[in-house]
C-alpha cells in the first residue's frame, strides 16, 4: 500500500498557503488565498514556488528570484510544518487497520525531506511506514513512474501486488503509469480537476474505507 502524503494523509496546504504568503509579501509579491495555494500543491515546492510567483501553472519566472524565493520558503516552511495542518478523518484509523493487517505500508510524496518525516512524526504515523521516498530522494518526482517502481524493487512485489492511494494527477498518473491500481480520496488537492476526471480505480471518502475495497476486490 502506497500513500501520497499532502491532501491524502494530512491538510498541510494551511501551513503551506502561510508560508507561501510570508515569502510573497516578503518579495514584495500579491498574495494567494488558501484555495488557490490548494489547486497548485501537488508537484513538489519547487513547482508551487513558480505557481505563486508568475500565477500560472507551469509559469517560469526569473531563475534568481526562483532561487531566492525557493529558499525563503524553504526557511519559513520549516518554522510551519504543523502550526494549522491536521490529518484528514479515518486516515489514522486507516492506517491502523491495514498495519494490524500486515500490508507492507510506504510514503511516496513530492514533498522534500527536510519537512516529511517532521510532519509524519508530528502526527504518530511515522511508525506505519516501512519505506519512505521523499520528492528529492530521486532525481524524478510524481507523476514519474519510476517513484513507484522503487517501492517496488525495495520490497520485491509487482506492480499486481501495489496499490496507490492518493488526492492528485500526479498520484494516478504515477500508478496507471506503473501499472498498478489506485485509490483517489475524494478530498484532497485536485488541482482544479473533477475527482472523477483523474481517473482512478477506486474513489474513497475515507483512507478507513480502503481495508474493505481490499478485501472486496481481492
Amino acid at each position: 500500500m502506497i500513500f501520497d502524503l499532502d491532501g491524502t494523509l494530512v491538510d498541510s496546504a494551511p501551513d503551506i498557503a502561510i508560508s507561501m504568503n510570508k515569502m510573497l509579501q516578503q518579495l514584495n509579491f500579491p498574495t494567494h488565498d488558501l484555495q488557490q495555494v490548494r489547486d497548485w500543491i501537488g508537484n513538489g515546492a519547487g513547482r508551487l514556488i513558480k505557481r505563486a510567483l508568475t500565477g500560472e501553472l507551469e509559469g517560469e519566472p526569473p531563475e534568481d528570484l526562483y532561487k531566492q524565493a525557493h529558499q525563503l520558503f524553504l526557511d519559513i516552511y520549516d518554522q510551519h510544518i504543523n502550526v494549522e495542518s491536521a490529518m484528514y478523518p479515518g486516515a489514522l484509523e486507516g492506517l491502523t487497520v491495514l498495519h494490524e493487517q500486515s500490508y507492507v505500508l510506504a510514503c511516496v510524496t513530492n514533498k522534500p525531506r527536510r519537512f516529511t518525516p517532521p510532519l509524519l512524526e508530528a502526527f504518530g504515523i511515522d511508525r506505519f511506514f516501512d519505506h519512505l521516498i521523499c520528492g528529492d530522494d530521486l532525481s524524478v518526482k510524481k507523476p514519474d513512474p519510476q517513484v513507484l517502481q522503487t517501492i517496488l524493487k525495495q520490497t520485491n512485489l509487482s506492480p499486481l501486488q501495489a496499490v496507490m492511494v492518493g488526492d492528485s494527477a500526479s498520484d494516478i498518473k504515477a500508478a496507471q503509469s506503473a501499472n498498478m491500481k489506485s485509490f483517489c480520496v475524494s478530498y484532497g488537492y485536485h488541482q482544479g480537476k473533477g475527482v472523477d476526471a483523474l481517473g482512478a480505480d477506486y474513489i474513497i471518502d475515507s483512507i478507513a474505507e480502503v481495508p474493505q475495497y481490499l478485501l472486496s476486490t481481492g
